[in-house]
């Protein structure tokens, strides 16, 4: 075989069910900016071929519909995107609206198409920035901690730039500011507010703090989720993609 050959040669399963978990933990819970692979929310896998099928559960029966949404639609658009992917399927389990959401997601819908009473056009989006933003200031108070147990004072948190750092201390940032569209180059500041302005050294305090509030409310809706999965689907379900 030459190596033309077996630089185009299809994935193995073994290499195709790895991607499949790959795919599935960049997508997070919008509240709890953590993956659902880490969180148990994916009961199932199977990979048959190009077909790929993948089966989300829950912490309780009534999450919010348009959480659950966002984490089928998530799902499903990692899975699409990969290549030798021919045929994605993403199902939500016992969920009172699982019937709507998985249709919904499958079909192409837009949230407020397949629930016209809960919201209106462009309310999801702005609802899944919201928590992304949390998400930017829970990573900050993350790199904050760790530079500050490094003796970093905050006049050079304000000064650094993300090129200061290694790529993994900044790698979720990033990935964070990104996904809002804000400056993430080299250059640009490690320290900013959801907008992406730059924290001055006289705020850094402040600034950390708020990041500290944030980052703890997270952790708490994330315990008590966690301990809802595990009390309807028993002991063995948490982070079981992980």
């Amino acid at each position: 075989m030459t190596p033309a050959t077996a630089a185009s040669a299809p994935p193995g399963a073994a290499e195709r069910s790895e991607a499949v978990t790959a795919a599935l933990a960049t997508v997070p819970d919008p509240e709890l900016d953590r993956p659902i692979t880490e969180l148990g929310f994916v009961r199932s896998v199977s990979v048959d071929g190009g077909r790929v099928e993948a089966r989300l559960r829950l912490p309780t029966y009534f999450c919010a519909p348009n959480f659950a949404w966002l984490m089928v639609e998530g799902a499903r658009r990692a899975l699409a995107g990969l290549p030798w992917a021919t045929e994605v399927t993403v199902v939500l389990e016992d969920h009172f609206s699982s019937d709507e959401i998985n249709h919904g997601v499958a079909c192409g819908q837009e949230f407020a198409e397949a629930f016209p009473l809960l919201s209106d056009p462009g309310r999801l989006e702005e609802l899944r920035r919201t928590f992304l933003r949390k998400g930017l200031l829970a990573v900050q108070e993350r790199l904050g901690r760790r530079l500050t147990d490094h003796g970093w004072t905050a006049g050079q948190m304000a000064e650094a730039r993300l090129g200061d750092l290694p790529e993994r201390l900044t790698t979720t940032l990033v990935r964070r500011r990104k996904a809002l569209g804000l400056p993430a180059a080299d250059g640009d500041p490690v320290f900013t507010d959801e907008r992406g302005r730059a924290v001055l050294p006289a705020g850094m305090e402040a600034h950390l703090l708020r990041c500290r509030t944030t980052a703890v409310g997270i952790a708490a809706n994330t315990e008590i989720c966690e301990g809802l999965l595990v009390t309807r689907y028993g002991p063995d379900t948490e982070g079981d993609l992980a």
